[in-house]
């Protein structure tokens, strides 16, 4: 039997490392999560029974903070693997070759950590092992990617066992579920188009669960969670299959009868599906618009979504009494204040009711990435493997305009939502940077989250503040 420690930043439930630890243990292995915010101790607890494998589940930033733990955990636990997974490893596995790294996992790990597992449990070879870089005396063996999984009802259901011991968690009242993996869309900030294109001719990108596995996974989540009031389907678009959706809202209101949270994709919604979401338990949705600036929008995020289907998806939405939150980027290569305006006019329009604003971030081996290199918005120095974990620091582009549209990313919601006039927003954003605008930044955020996920303002606070600690220090 191996012993995995997987390790984690944010106090959310994670789907990868639930997920990785249900498949190990199905296969005879002793697993655990730690959320090291709220257990900064843990490698005392851990030192009478050494892990065999400490496992990182990185997004580029995340990886940062990820590699200074690794570094001190190495000097505590020598005999242990240090192992780095999720999306940064999958576009960045050079990576490997930082210094306490042995092993990164590209791509999905449920069959790769297992056989891992597995060698590690026989004293075998596993530098062969599909998915894995594995490097050895500052030799890497580089692995390919297997084929996609088409099965995902044979995967176990996620592992929230270890959640129990953090109040971050523990009493965070929505969950996380997913019901299907891929995105047959190409917008340029999202990571599906390099991944689509590692894996072509590796199976069907775009794979849905079943119905009623869905369904069972909620129910016991249900029985055992008594905090969960709603699950959160974390779905790239949530209404990808029509004849999915429907069949789930028909089983979900009968079996689960909660109020649920989903993405979608305005250009996907229609006034039935908006009744059957509905007639299903849907408390809210959150759709991209993005940008209200149809040239940034369209060519340059690749988000191929037009200013009407937004209003009428809103509309729809109105209409079915069905709350919506809007994701928006400022500072995006080439913005202009008057650009980041028409976000603000747009959103005031469609009157979302939790409108929401980050930094845009050019990552790594996106189309977005590679635009802003290819058009001069960033330096030849510049290294996107050493950008913050968090989308509300600043942003990497020089702007004309920058630390007004960075004002304006603080202001955002209160220029929505408080209905201030744009020519006093317009005059507000040209002050200095100052504490008041971060601080209604943070009160708007933390009342806009509450309301989306349905949290007590108390717990939001209590999480955020923990949260703004760990990213304030990366």
């Amino acid at each position: 039997m191996a012993r995995v420690a997987f390790i984690q930043f944010t106090m959310i439930d994670n789907l990868g490392p639930m997920i990785l630890c249900a498949e190990l243990k199905k296969h005879g292995h002793d697993t655990e999560i730690i959320i090291a915010p709220e257990e900064p101790n843990y490698a005392q607890r851990l030192r009478d029974k050494p892990p065999d494998i400490f496992a990182f589940s990185c997004t580029t930033g995340t990886h940062l903070i990820a590699l200074r733990e690794i570094e001190s955990l190495r000097s505590e636990f020598p005999d242990s693997m240090m192992l780095m997974g999720g999306p940064h490893p999958t576009y960045f596995p050079e990576i490997v070759n930082e210094d306490g790294l042995d092993v990164i996992c590209r791509g999905d790990g449920e069959e790769a950590m297992v056989e891992l597992a597995d060698a590690v449990q026989d004293g075998s070879d596993f530098s062969g092992i599909e998915n894995l870089w594995v490097k050895r005396d500052g030799e890497v063996t580089k692995n390919a990617l297997r084929p996609l999984n088409q099965d995902l009802d044979g995967i176990a259901f996620p592992d929230r066992e270890f959640y129990h011991r953090y109040k971050s968690v523990r009493i965070y009242p929505s969950k996380l579920f997913i019901a299907s993996r891929g995105c047959p869309f190409d917008c340029s900030f999202c990571f599906n188009h390099s991944l689509k294109a590692l894996y072509a001719g590796k199976g069907s990108y775009v794979r849905h669960r079943s119905v009623g596995n869905v369904i069972e996974e909620i129910a016991r989540v249900k029985a055992k969670w008594k905090w969960l009031k709603t699950p959160y389907f974390a779905d790239d678009s949530f209404l990808l299959n029509r004849k999915w959706t429907q069949e789930f809202c028909e089983l979900y209101r009968k079996e689960i009868g909660m109020p649920f949270l989903c993405q979608i994709r305005a250009d996907l919604l229609d006034e039935e599906l908006a009744e059957t979401i509905k007639a299903g338990g849907c408390h809210l949705v959150s759709l991209g618009v993005e940008s209200g600036n149809d040239f940034l929008r369209e060519k340059v995020l690749g988000k191929k979504i037009t200013r009407e289907q937004i209003e009428r998806a809103a509309s729809i939405l109105r209409k079915h009494k069905i709350l919506f939150r809007t994701y928006n980027m400022l500072c995006l290569p080439g913005e202009t204040l008057d650009m980041a305006m028409e976000t603000v006019t747009l959103n005031s329009k469609i009157k979302v009711d939790c409108p929401w604003a980050s930094i845009v971030q050019p990552y790594p081996r996106t189309q977005l990435g590679e635009y802003v290199v290819e058009h001069g918005f960033v330096g030849p120095d510049f290294d996107p493997t050493k950008m913050s974990a968090s989308f509300f620091k600043g942003s990497v582009f020089d702007l004309p305009e920058k630390r007004e549209i960075e004002n304006l990313q603080k202001l955002f919601y209160a220029a929505i939502k408080w209905h201030i006039p744009p020519s006093l927003v317009k005059r507000l954003v040209r002050l200095p940077k100052n504490p008041l605008f971060e601080a209604i930044f943070q009160a708007t955020y933390l009342f806009n989250t509450a309301k989306a996920y349905r949290m007590p303002l108390w717990f939001t606070a209590w999480l955020g503040f923990q949260m703004r600690k760990l990213y304030t220090e990366n």
